[in-house]
C-alpha cells in the first residue's frame, strides 16, 4: 500500500458534520477541490495525519463510525470533531504514535473567535504542524492578484525557541491537540506579538502599549 494522508474536514455550511477521507496529496488541495463543487462555503482541514497505509487507516475509521455515517455512499459523519481526531490517532499504526508521525491541526476558527479584532485579515489558515522532534506554527496567507488570481504563501515557524523554564513550551513529545490548545488558550497576547505574525500592526501596538503600561503600574506599587 502507498503512503498518504487521512484527513478530517469541516464546513461552516454543514454544522455537526465532518468529512473523513484520504488523499495522496496535501489535504488542503483536496479541500479546495471539494470547495469548488457547489457548496456555499469552503471546506477547512481540521486535522490530517500521514500514514504508511492510509487506505487501511481510513477504512478502519469509517468502520468504527458506521453508526454515525450520514450516507453509505459518502464520507460524511455526524460525530464530534475532537472525538474523531482522537479515534484517528488511536487507530493509527503502533509506529504512528503522536511523537513519530506527521500530524497537523487547524486552529484558524478558534483564533478568529478569540481574537476577532487582532488577527490579520490576509490569514487564510493557521495550523500547528508536528513531525518527530519538531513543532511548527504554520500560517497561510492569501493575496489577490490581477483581479482573478489568488496567491497563497505558507510559512512554517519552528517553535523550539519558545521556552518554558528548561524545556520548550510547545513540546514535540506532546500530542498536537495539546500544543494547539496551548496556542489558543494558554499563550498570552503579548507572547503572540513577540513570537508570531498572527496579529496586524495596529493590534500589536495596542497590546505592547497595554503590556508596558501594566509593567509600569506594577513597578510603582
Amino acid at each position: 500500500m502507498v503512503p498518504g494522508y487521512v484527513y478530517v474536514l469541516v464546513n461552516p455550511s454543514m454544522p455537526g458534520l465532518i468529512k473523513i477521507g484520504r488523499t495522496l496529496r496535501d489535504a488542503r488541495t483536496r479541500a479546495r477541490e471539494l470547495s469548488s463543487t457547489g457548496v456555499p462555503t469552503p471546506f477547512q482541514v481540521a486535522f490530517e495525519l500521514f500514514a504508511e497505509q492510509h487506505e487501511a487507516l481510513e477504512a478502519k475509521v469509517h468502520l468504527a463510525l458506521t453508526d454515525f455515517r450520514v450516507d453509505a455512499a459518502r464520507e460524511f459523519f455526524r460525530y464530534p470533531l475532537d472525538k474523531a481526531i482522537a479515534l484517528l490517532l488511536d487507530l493509527a499504526e503502533p509506529s504512528q504514535s503522536p511523537a513519530a508521525q506527521y500530524v497537523a491541526e487547524d486552529v484558524t476558527q478558534r483564533l478568529r473567535e478569540k481574537y476577532p479584532a487582532y488577527l490579520r485579515s490576509d490569514i487564510a489558515a493557521v495550523r500547528i504542524v508536528q513531525m518527530p522532534g519538531r513543532v511548527w506554527l504554520e500560517i497561510t496567507t492569501e493575496e489577490e492578484r490581477a483581479g482573478y488570481l489568488v496567491d497563497q504563501i505558507v510559512r512554517r515557524t519552528d517553535l523550539a525557541f519558545i521556552a518554558d523554564t528548561d524545556e520548550p513550551f510547545f513540546r514535540p513529545k506532546d500530542e498536537v491537540r495539546l500544543n494547539s490548545e496551548k496556542l489558543v488558550s494558554d499563550y498570552d497576547t503579548y507572547s503572540i506579538v513577540t513570537t508570531t505574525d498572527l496579529f496586524h500592526d495596529e493590534a500589536c501596538r495596542h497590546i505592547e502599549r497595554e503590556h508596558h503600561a501594566e509593567r509600569r503600574h506594577l513597578a510603582c506599587r
